[in-house]
């Protein structure tokens, strides 16, 4: 059953793609391509495919699959002539593809000039009826990142990028506001169909209810769709086969699980790993760890960018056992051989989990082979592009976050629904987010099978050790703690290597901090240590979620001194080959950048005007706005008779960072009843929301003191661009000449 073809049946029955008349030819350009490749691979021709725009490479590469005898030949059509072009041997083809969409002409003048036989691809569609105006792999109008990053941040590859949740934010926006009727109802059909594109059922159904109420014809549209869902969902619970379904779920730190509802139903169902933690706390680190079992730092992984049956010993347990690999996702699919990537090829890094889930399900129906299912999803990630998107909260990283994770757990929810119940379901993240150590290291790692009975783990769990889980998950369909916790777990980072990024930085002279340099540490049941490439040690009690401050010592950066001898030993040096490696040549620059900074920024004297201005007040009578992680900052740096002036914090959300602190937290409607109390002050924390705090401020009571930082650090002469414990250098300190 090819559910993929039975919905665009429903589609093209009503008509609901009439706004957007590229769709159908896309799909059908599409199908034919894809016969065009498979024929050349059944007769093992010798072909290359030829164009200006990588995505299209990479969408044929990705039919084409593990065949080695068809090339790729990426030219720049900046150039009239380029000499990829110029250079390339065509006699060895038998079959040349060009796929260019814009300026394909100078490269077909090219091949006539010099006699080479050629066919552009476009004119093969023409051929069999299927006439585009834009490339065959493109359905968005442009590309509409602008609306959440101008610099197109999360662009990974170059060529086409698009974010079909953009155009629907675009077209909602419409409904919701034009004067005109039918603008309105135009807007909204393609709203429904936008939704059905992206496979996204919940919000196709309010949609499709929406129009029902003008067009009774919508009822039957939904009606169909329904019947179409309940035939897939039956079909699917009939399988047979003991799949895993691995749902990755980008970013999302272990103690943000208990705001997504769905993944609060899975952990009272689930053998919920309660001490998970990632080795380090990025998507390809963690991939290679898990798959490889293999440390970036201490075994130098990170030069490793494949994982194949020859250097994955889970790859092998799982083909051993019978298991195919599917993997879906836009991000790291690239780790993996073509054969265990998903036919389904993402243009866009941040394609939708809907769309995601239901290629799984469209896989999973074609197929009889048990497989590990692997589903990678960047909705929870940054730019956090989701549904409900619309002019007011698409530039509120916060607000966007929450929607982002609420539509991830939403159609996480929807699609669980489909799975049969022989199969394993392992629901974990990578890393978390922000910049709080614990926040990106802990992560969320739960199993469901039907013949368990919920459980918590409470022992130490490493992703390192993902490998020994699945394996004891298939051969034993059992998990016993004692097979893989340990006593301790090792954390790590690398210095930032990435080219732009650093040239970036270097450009803009931007602030730096602890996220830019290197660490190793240890985690156990009551500490966390670790020692960065700055030279720079901190250790911790895990229960006050503290992180290190790259440019400042507080007084209680080393809990216990007399513990350093024992976790220096356990966390052993920083290799001295990372250091000398080609590809750490960047990250010189900014151990060079650190230094000069350290000669003459001027924390400590932040911090020491933060102590002077509460220094008047009584014990127990200061408030500090917001309770974020700038608070919580501000807390840890003060000294312990400044500490004690905290009363607490004003924060609308009870479960915010600052909660840790066992000190009151407390609403901002309840501010006048504060003052009744003793509360006489409230520290403005936040850079950020600091505009919005002051007009805030305007409406506290007349005689409570407001206490805001960074106007008083502007009045002492001190210079600070960002939260005060962060440093931007001096002109001259990004003078260095970085590498060519």
């Amino acid at each position: 059953m090819d559910i993929n073809e039975a919905l665009n049946r429903i589609i093209y029955k009503y008509n609901l793609d009439r706004y957007y008349p590229h769709y159908r030819n896309m799909c059908e350009a599409q199908k034919i391509l894809e016969s065009l490749v498979q024929n050349l691979v059944r007769d093992k021709k010798k072909a290359v495919f030829v164009g200006d725009d990588l995505t299209g490479l990479e969408f044929v590469h990705n039919i084409s699959g593990d065949y080695d005898g068809i090339d790729f030949l990426l030219y720049d059509r900046g150039k009239q002539t380029p000499q990829e072009i110029e250079k390339a041997d065509w006699k060895k083809y038998e079959e040349i593809y060009l796929l260019s969409f814009l300026g394909a002409e100078y490269i077909e003048r090219w091949f006539r000039q010099h006699n080479i036989s050629y066919q552009w691809i476009y004119d093969v569609f023409e051929g069999e009826g299927i006439v585009l105006q834009r490339e065959f792999f493109a359905f968005g109008k442009e590309d509409l990142y602008f609306l959440v990053d101008a610099k197109g941040a999360m662009r990974r590859r170059a060529g086409w990028t698009e974010a079909v949740q953009c155009e629907l934010y675009c077209q909602q926006s419409k409904y919701r506001t034009a004067d005109d009727e039918r603008t309105r109802q135009t807007a909204l059909q393609k709203c429904l169909f936008l939704a059905l594109y992206m496979r996204n059922f919940i919000t196709a159904k309010k949609y499709s209810l929406l129009l029902a109420e003008h067009d009774k014809r919508y009822e039957a549209v939904w009606a169909e769709i329904q019947e179409l869902l309940d035939l897939i969902q039956e079909r699917i619970r009939r399988r047979k086969q003991k799949d895993i379904i691995l749902y990755w779920l980008d970013a999302i730190p272990y103690c943000d699980v208990d705001s997504l509802p769905h993944l609060r139903t899975v952990m009272k169902e689930a053998v919920v790993f309660e001490n998970a933690f990632t080795y380090i706390p990025y998507t390809h680190p963690t991939l290679r760890g898990m798959f490889l079992g293999l440390k970036d730092i201490d075994d130098q992984a990170y030069m490793i960018t494949e994982i194949t049956r020859d250097n994955s010993p889970v790859v092998r347990m799982l083909e051993a056992q019978g298991y195919d690999i599917k993997v879906y996702s836009g991000y790291f699919s690239d780790f993996f051989p073509r054969s265990y990537r998903s036919r389904h090829y993402y243009t866009d890094v941040c394609a939708p989990i809907s769309m995601r889930l239901w290629d799984m399900f469209s896989d999973m129906l074609l197929s009889e082979q048990k497989t590990l299912w692997l589903v990678h999803t960047l909705e929870s990630h940054a730019p956090y592009l989701n549904t409900a998107m619309n002019d007011n909260n698409y530039q509120e990283a916060g607000e966007m976050r929450r929607l982002a994770r609420m539509e991830v757990s939403e159609q996480l929810a929807f699609y669980d629904a489909f799975a049969n119940e022989d199969t394993f379901r392992i629901y974990m993240s990578d890393h978390g987010d922000g910049t709080m150590l614990q926040r990106r290291i802990q992560i969320f790692f739960s199993v469901c099978y039907k013949a368990w009975k919920p459980k918590r783990i409470k022992g130490l769990f490493s992703l390192l050790d993902f490998g020994i889980a699945l394996k004891k998950i298939i051969m034993e369909e059992e998990i016993r703690e004692d097979d893989f916790t340990r006593g301790y777990v090792e954390i790590g980072n690398l210095d930032l290597y990435n080219p732009q990024t650093v040239r970036k930085l270097f450009q803009n002279k931007e602030e730096i901090n602890e996220i830019y340099y290197g660490y190793k540490g240890i985690v156990d049941e009551e500490y966390i240590y670790t020692f960065y490439t700055t030279g720079k040690e901190w250790l911790s009690r895990r229960k006050e979620m503290r992180s290190p401050i790259l440019f400042y010592e507080c007084a209680d950066d080393i809990c216990d001194p007399g513990l350093l001898p024992h976790y220096r030993e356990l966390t052993g040096g920083y290799p001295e080959e990372i250091f000398e490696n080609e590809k750490f040549k960047y990250s010189q620059c900014l151990h060079d950048l650190y230094h000069r900074v350290l000669g003459h920024h001027d924390v400590a004297k932040r911090v020491g005007l933060i102590e002077q201005l509460l220094d008047k007040y009584p014990d127990h009578s200061v408030g500090v706005r917001m309770g974020g992680y700038h608070s919580l900052v501000l807390y840890y740096v003060l000294s312990e008779k400044s500490r004690k002036k905290i009363w607490g914090f004003l924060d609308n959300n009870a479960d915010c960072l600052c909660n840790t602190l066992s000190l009151p937290i407390v609403r901002m409607d309840e501010l006048d009843k504060l003052y009744e109390q003793g509360v006489k002050a409230v520290v403005l924390s936040s850079y950020i929301h600091v505009e919005a705090l002051r007009k805030e401020a305007g409406n506290w009571p007349v005689d409570m003191d407001r206490i805001d930082i960074y106007q008083c650090f502007h009045e002492n002469g001190i210079l600070c661009s960002t939260d005060f414990w962060i440093v931007k250098g001096r002109d001259e300190d990004y003078d260095i000449e970085l590498p060519v």
